[in-house]
This record gives structure tokens, C-alpha cells and sequence, in this order.
């Protein structure tokens, strides 16, 4: 196996500021998409400086820590208001992949009703924790509830974040490889690689190299060619420096699983 993948990059949509700087990184193939997470409202003001970039793009939709969550009726018109928005970029900026969270403290039952009102194929839904940062009560974070949206006719694919699989493992005591690989049959469209501790139940992304997740397991599981978007950190004084050094530690480590 030649672990060839495309690398893809966050960015919040009002990380303008940052275009030099990662359209030369694009052109030295240091990464080969964005992933785009959409703050609310930004449309107007920021979709020309991305559009104008030509670079591959997938949207990641808001998600309860700006006010969305698919979990709760009450929410619904804001969700659905922050979801057209998300739509928008999509159709703009040629996404075929439209990331969004289940909610929390609410039902599996409301949320495959909210994601069917938007009727849009482009929606995958990403994994999360069993236990959200404020003890929430996530929702999509077991295999069961993904085969329940499968059935409902919502899932054309997921997208499937390593680090939350391992905290959920954590809060269920059992194993880590257990939870990817009953993910890995809902057909992941793209990839969510960062660091983090192994036992801890909460989400605690960790730049490449400073946790003890066995990263090269995790990517071992990956078809050939798929999309990783490097969910790593990056200290607002060192621009795209701390995205670099994830990247060149994610080539080193291919390097050692081909030997």
C-alpha cells in the first residue's frame, strides 16, 4: 500500500487573513483541499476571497458552538437558517460534502427529522463523543445510531473523526478499533486526524505527535486516495506554522508504516 491521501486543511470562513500564506502551501502541494467551517452570518463578507482562490473545497456546517444544533425542535429555525447559509457556500464554492454534527442533549429521532427537511445529499454526518465539553449528551456518536439514520434514508456517508471515536470507546470502557471499524461501514467521505488522550472521554485535540492515540492504526484503516483533514491546533502568532509541522509529521509517519 502507497498511503497516498489528500491532505485537507481547516479553516474557520473569516480565517481570511490566512490566503497568502496557504495558497502558497497550496501551490507547493503541502495540502490539497480546505475544509471550511462556516461562521454564521459570514456569506456576504467573505465568499468572493475564497472563491477566488480555485482551490478544492468541502463545508463543514456550524454546529452547537454557534448555535446549531439538529437535536432540538427549538433550535430548528436556526438550524435551518445557518444551514442554508452552509448550502450557500457549498453551491459557490463547489463542495460536494456538507459536514454537519447530530446536537446534543436532544433525540436521534429529531435529528434525522431536521437533516431530512434539508433534502440535500451533499449532508454527511461526523461522529462525535459520547460526552460533549460541558457533559452534553452527544448525539451520533455510536454505530447504532448511525445504522438507524442508514435506514432512515439520511446517510450517503459519514464523516468519521478518529479522536471522537476514541472518546467514545473511553466513556463505553471498551475498544478504540471496536468503534472505528463499525464506522468504517457507513462509508466515510473524508477523514478527521488529530492527536488527543486516549483516556480521556472529552474531545482534546492534540497537534500530531503530542498525545498517545496510535495515529498509525487509525490511518491504516484509510482507503488509498481518501481525504484527511488535519484537525490540529494552531497558535494564532504562528499562522499555518503549526498546520506545516502536522503535516511533516503525518508524511514521516507514512513513511515509517511503508517500510
Amino acid at each position: 500500500m502507497n498511503f497516498t491521501f489528500k491532505l485537507g486543511l481547516k479553516l474557520h470562513s473569516i480565517n481570511t487573513d490566512l490566503i497568502p500564506e496557504l495558497f502558497n502551501l497550496f501551490e507547493n502541494s503541502i495540502f490539497q483541499y480546505i475544509e471550511l467551517y462556516i461562521i454564521p452570518n459570514s456569506y456576504n463578507t467573505v465568499l468572493t476571497y475564497w472563491k477566488n482562490l480555485k482551490i478544492p473545497y468541502i463545508i463543514h456546517a456550524p454546529h452547537s458552538f454557534h448555535g446549531v444544533n439538529l437535536a432540538q425542535r427549538v433550535k430548528m429555525a436556526d438550524n435551518s437558517k445557518y444551514i442554508k447559509e452552509s448550502q450557500l457556500f457549498a453551491d459557490n464554492l463547489d463542495s460536494d460534502l456538507i459536514i454537519v454534527h447530530g446536537g446534543n442533549n436532544g433525540t436521534i429521532e429529531q435529528t434525522i427529522f431536521q437533516i431530512k427537511s434539508f433534502n440535500d445529499a451533499r449532508i454527511i454526518v461526523e461522529n462525535k463523543p459520547k460526552k460533549g465539553i460541558m457533559n452534553e449528551k452527544c448525539i451520533g456518536w455510536s454505530p447504532s445510531e448511525f445504522k438507524y439514520m442508514k435506514e432512515e434514508g439520511i446517510l450517503s456517508g459519514i464523516a468519521l473523526d478518529f479522536l471522537h471515536a476514541a472518546c467514545a470507546a473511553c466513556s463505553e470502557k471498551m475498544s478504540v478499533m471496536k468503534i472505528i471499524n463499525d464506522l468504517l461501514t457507513f462509508n466515510p467521505k473524508v477523514y478527521h486526524l488529530s492527536d488527543g488522550n486516549i483516556l480521556s472521554e472529552k474531545d482534546n485535540h492534540c497537534n500530531l505527535g503530542k498525545g498517545n492515540l496510535s495515529l498509525h492504526k487509525f490511518v491504516s484503516k484509510i482507503s488509498e486516495g481518501s481525504m484527511i483533514t488535519l484537525e490540529t491546533p494552531r497558535r494564532y502568532d504562528r499562522g499555518l506554522e503549526d498546520f506545516i509541522d502536522d503535516v511533516y509529521y503525518f508524511r514521516n509517519m507514512m513513511r515509517d508504516l511503508i517500510k
